[in-house]
């Protein structure tokens, strides 16, 4: 059976935020955190350093604002090149995914594609006095899903108004290039 959370290496690295082996006690707020992930609880908006969402408890929705560090230029540009090379040697990947080998090359480089906890601003209005609350580790386990859905995302996040080269995809054909003559056989 697959992982639910952290399926693939991109989506790892955003649970292993959440789930840190450092922790000297089980945070009791990671299984009803999971439960409303899991439960389709979080509607997240995704942009360029931050995440927006609302996280619905008992009928009550909990807005929660999360800003995350972009890359330094230097981790920037060392990231376009891996990427670069990896999607040069993974021709034909489907759009939005990256090959799992550039995760390791970023870590191996010290690139970090997760934020952790402490280098994270986060925002809620709960009442609740431990940080951070359900509200958050629900939206970041969320998050999770949808990096191993779309690990470009992962690199999207931590980026400033970067729009790497989008490989073209093979199976697909913009209409406008296609001869009405040609394919209609006329």
């Amino acid at each position: 059976m697959p992982a639910e959370f952290g399926a693939t290496p991109w989506g790892r690295a955003w649970v292993r935020t959440v789930e840190s082996t450092v922790a000297s006690a089980p945070n009791p707020a990671l299984p009803k955190a999971r439960s409303l992930a899991r439960n389709h609880a979080v509607t997240l908006s995704v942009g360029t350093g931050s995440v927006e969402a609302d996280v619905m408890v008992s009928g009550t929705g909990q807005p929660v604002r999360l800003q995350l560090p972009c890359w330094s230029d230097q981790e920037r540009a060392d990231a376009e090149r891996l990427m670069a090379k990896a999607l040069d040697e993974h021709r034909g990947l489907a759009v939005g995914d990256l090959p799992d080998s550039l995760e390791a090359d970023l870590r191996r480089d010290g690139i970090g594609i997760a934020v952790p906890l402490d280098d994270l601003t986060a925002h809620c209005s709960c009442r609740v006095r431990r940080r951070p609350c359900v509200h958050v580790l629900a939206t970041l386990y969320a998050l999770s899903q949808r990096v191993d859905e779309r690990p470009r995302l992962a690199v999207e996040l931590r980026t400033s108004a970067w729009e790497p080269a989008t490989p073209a995809d093979p199976d697909w054909t913009p209409l406008a290039e296609l001869g009405v003559a040609d394919f209609y056989g006329t």
